[in-house]
């Protein structure tokens, strides 16, 4: 199957109410979407019968191309009759490892907002060179929910599952295109209304943690070991947590949801834990972070952003101690001025880097057979002649 060539501007672009409202990303890059008029629809829930048949009518009644955006998988699932027969899609993933296989082995195009994505498809990189905890204990802080405590239950039964589903995984694996051309990159945006600086920093916390400490998937991807099913992805960002906790007073761990509050958050702090998971992927609060002019602690990613390196005061985590991170922090706290000013000096470029209207026109000349741009990856394996921007 070759691609075949796609107009972003008369695509529908389809995304999930939910997303949109609770992530600010989202909501940036639709809304981007909306201002360079193109059409949209939102689905209220995967429950949302009467959206769904509207929907249904919509997609019909011509051969437009369908962009599927900012869904989650029961919203995925729930769609899946209206496109059986019609294919003529193509998705755009976030946690690309949790999504219905069948929409991507059917679409025309897969977007992947994390570039591992890409990587392991292409047979260029593994999920993860480092294997999650057998384990977790769902009650410790930042854990303590119905869906760890559900997933807890269940891990067990899905590690004794594990080696049926991983064979199968096998032929999955097999009927699915891997064209290079059909896997597409589009990073997180940002926009620099949400990110403004302040003349003045008051300084609160040495080091701060206001994401998840768990992270706990259903692997329904079958290039993904279906034994990470429920284990904690985020162990490494877990562990450093618990590493600052003993060694540094000036240390805050906490779920900030409202935006005002995250941003003031991360400005009043002089570093803030960096990690994508064990499995390595490109986060996009450390965008936020750099944006904002407060570098990182924490692990680099491999595949994506060469700026991040410049902004991240590096740790390796999985093998670190109490002793052996104490005087760590404390270079890092003596070196944070230098990083500080790194990331200031970023700042200006990466906003018009990841401005969602430069991401929609990068992702278009993707489909129209351009490389991804200089500076958004540290190698392109689908042009590994292209070398970053420095």
């Amino acid at each position: 199957m070759s691609t075949k060539h796609i107009s972003l501007n008369e695509s529908l672009w389809v995304y999930g109410d939910n997303i949109y409202r609770t992530t600010p990303n989202a909501r940036t890059e639709i809304d981007a979407v909306k201002q360079r008029g193109i059409a949209t629809f939102m689905l209220k829930s995967h429950r949302d019968a009467e959206g769904l048949e509207q929907l249904r009518h919509l997609v019909w009644q011509d051969d437009r191309h369908v962009i599927l955006t900012r869904l989650h998988p029961g919203e995925m699932s729930a769609l899946k009759p209206i496109f059986r027969s019609r294919r003529n899609f193509s998705v755009i993933y976030d946690d690309w490892w949790i999504m219905p296989h069948w929409f991507t082995r059917e679409a025309d195009y897969v977007v992947f907002r994390k570039y591992n994505g890409v990587a392991i498809r292409l047979g260029k990189a593994a999920w993860t060179n480092v294997s999650p905890p057998l384990l977790y204990n769902p009650l410790n802080p930042g854990m303590h929910t119905k869906y760890s405590l559900a997933a807890t239950a269940l891990r067990l039964p899905m590690l004794a599952a594990s080696p049926a589903v991983n064979l199968a995984n096998i032929y999955r694996r097999r009927t699915e295109n891997t064209d290079p051309q059909r896997f597409l990159y589009f990073p997180f945006a940002v926009k620099a209304a949400d990110l403004p600086l302040k003349a003045d920093v008051q300084y609160k916390y040495d080091f701060i943690n206001i994401w998840n400490g768990c992270g706990i998937f259903m692997m329904r991807d079958p290039f993904v070991p279906f034994e990470h099913t429920f284990a904690n992805l985020y162990a490494d960002r877990f562990r450093m947590t618990q590493l600052l906790l003993k060694t540094n007073q000036s240390f805050r761990h906490e779920r900030v949801r409202a935006w005002d509050a995250y941003a003031e958050v991360i400005r009043q702090s002089r570093y803030a834990v960096a990690t994508g998971g064990i499995c390595d992927k490109f986060n996009p609060n450390f965008l936020e972070c750099a944006c904002l002019g407060t570098p990182m602690i924490g692990r680099s990613v491999p595949l994506e952003a060469p700026w991040f390196d410049e902004c991240l005061f590096p740790v390796d985590i999985m093998n670190m101690t109490p002793a052996k991170i104490k005087p760590l922090l404390q270079e890092a706290l003596e070196r944070q001025p230098v990083l500080r000013e790194k990331c200031l000096n970023w700042r200006d470029k990466l906003l018009m880097m990841y401005d969602p209207h430069t991401l929609l026109e990068m992702l278009q000349a993707q489909i129209d057979g351009q490389p991804v741009p200089s500076g958004y990856l540290k190698v392109d394996l689908k042009n590994p002649s292209a070398r970053p921007a420095r």
